[in-house]
């Protein structure tokens, strides 16, 4: 065996001896371990029967602590710098003054827009945007086609009006009524006849039967003579009368037509065709200003197409969006007063005239429409202006409610909390967490979770709020 076989030999013992004294130490150390790792095993069985909680439960209940004695403290140096103000929570009667933006808008029931009834052109426009007119005056000229036929329509009425007045005038008078004439000449004959029968026999010259026959012959042509005079001149009459009222009912249904298209027509005016009977004056249908003109001369307009919008702005509309909580408090007919720059230290008073019956689905408030007069039209269409209900306004409300300034609230997660100040510790406030309701001039209902009397940071909330949150922060980074 050479060196290097046996050296190899050597290293093999070693080995198996290393490996002989390693088992029986892992022996040795299995049975002093053996209580410890039962210990163990135990534990882990439990801990994986247990209910695994979710990650950051912690933190979680760190929060929930946290939750119930939210507390912040600020150096002197901080609060100063803070330059934090107090209120207390105070109690007022339900239903107290109001105060909400508004918009102006023209009164609509005296908005009127001028439109042409008639087709045709623009020959003439009169006014421009802003001027003020009185209702009545000319706006513009159109020559329309069926005015010209109207006109035309309205001749012939009043020709055949003048022919059925000579007609009646005619058949009145005694000369032209034909058959009234022969009977009352039948009539003059059989008088005639009769005297001289009677004279005849007077003298013993005649017979009498001839007297018998001129009395009925005499009597025959008077009959005749009065049903000729009262029946056929009567119905000739009535037959003139009826033509003439025809006549006159049509004259005045084309006047009344033309007139309701916008045409001037006089009652006694005669057509004398020297004029363009085809123009027509477009009138304001009230007093006020020209906020639109929509048309040039020389366009061509459409009937029942609007050209000029006239806006009267004597009174005007004050439209208030009121939110939900308060519109149940005001009723139509109420007053309410009117703020503006334009106004200056002059309010105005107005009345509710309408509350609307919805919502407005995003802001949840309805709208509520003021009424007031404006002289000398200071207030303008499109201004804001600042609408107050004072407490006769409202309706009679029953208790009192806390209050406290909006700049008191603030919201932290989906919590509203107000900061009170802690009188014995100066620096120290506690965050609470409260119910509130609407907000009414700069204040807010509390429902739940505050008392009366007790003191609120309002300015300088936003700093404490901000701390706080830091502070939550910095917890869960531990």
């Amino acid at each position: 065996m050479n060196p290097k076989q046996r050296e190899t030999g050597r290293q093999g013992d070693k080995e198996t001896r290393g490996q002989r004294e390693e088992e029986i130490m892992s022996r040795l150390l299995l049975v002093s371990l053996s209580p410890c790792l039962l210990v163990l095993i135990v534990a882990l069985t439990f801990a994986a029967c247990s209910p695994a909680k979710p990650e950051g439960a912690g933190k979680t209940e760190g929060r929930e602590k946290r939750s119930e004695t939210d507390e912040v403290s600020l150096s002197q140096e901080a609060a100063a710098a803070a330059k934090l103000e107090y209120a207390e929570a105070t109690l007022r009667p339900v239903g107290g003054r109001m105060r909400m933006t508004g918009t102006v808008e023209a009164n609509q029931q005296q908005t009127q827009q001028a439109t042409p009834l008639v087709s045709g052109r623009v020959e003439k426009v009169y006014v421009t945007l802003g001027d003020r007119v009185r209702a009545g005056r000319p706006l513009a000229v159109i020559s329309s086609p069926q005015i010209a036929q109207m006109h035309g329509k309205l001749h012939e009425a009043e020709t055949k009006l003048g022919l059925a007045e000579r007609e009646l005038e005619r058949v009145m008078k005694a000369e032209n009524r034909a058959e009234v004439l022969k009977a009352k000449a039948r009539l003059d004959e059989a008088e005639a006849a009769l005297k001289r029968a009677k004279r005849l026999v007077e003298i013993g010259a005649g017979a009498g039967k001839d007297l018998v026959g001129a009395e009925t012959a005499y009597k025959t042509a008077k009959a005749e003579y009065e049903f000729q005079r009262d029946i056929s001149l009567n119905r000739q009459v009535a037959e003139a009368s009826a033509a003439v009222e025809t006549a006159r009912v049509d004259v005045s249904h084309i006047r009344y037509e033309m007139k309701a298209l916008g045409a001037s027509v006089a009652e006694d005016e005669h057509d004398d065709h020297k004029h363009d009977t085809s123009l027509i004056e477009l009138r304001a249908p009230v007093s006020g200003s020209v906020t639109e003109r929509l048309v040039n001369a020389g366009a061509g307009v459409e009937a029942g197409r609007p050209l000029f919008t006239i806006v009267n702005l004597s009174t005007v509309w004050v439209i208030a969006n009121v939110p939900e909580a308060q519109v149940g408090s005001l009723r139509v007919g109420a007053r309410a007063q009117v703020f503006s720059a334009a106004l200056g230290a002059d309010a105005r008073w107005g009345r509710v005239a309408y509350i609307a019956p919805q919502l407005d689905e995003q802001t949840r408030a309805a709208k509520v429409r003021v009424e007031l007069a404006n002289p000398g039209e200071r207030l303008k269409t499109g201004m804001f202006v600042e609408v107050e209900f004072p407490d006769s306004a409202l309706s009679a409300g029953a208790g009192e409610e806390l209050v406290v300034p909006e700049a008191a609230i603030q919201r932290i997660g989906g919590r509203t909390v107000v900061f009170i100040a802690e009188g014995n510790e100066p620096g120290h406030f506690k965050a609470r967490e409260v119910e509130a309701g609407g907000e009414v001039n700069g204040y807010t209902r509390i429902l739940n979770g505050l008392k009366a009397g007790e003191r609120v940071v309002t300015k300088g909330s936003f700093t404490l709020k901000a701390q706080l949150i830091k502070g939550e922060m910095e917890d869960d980074d531990h």
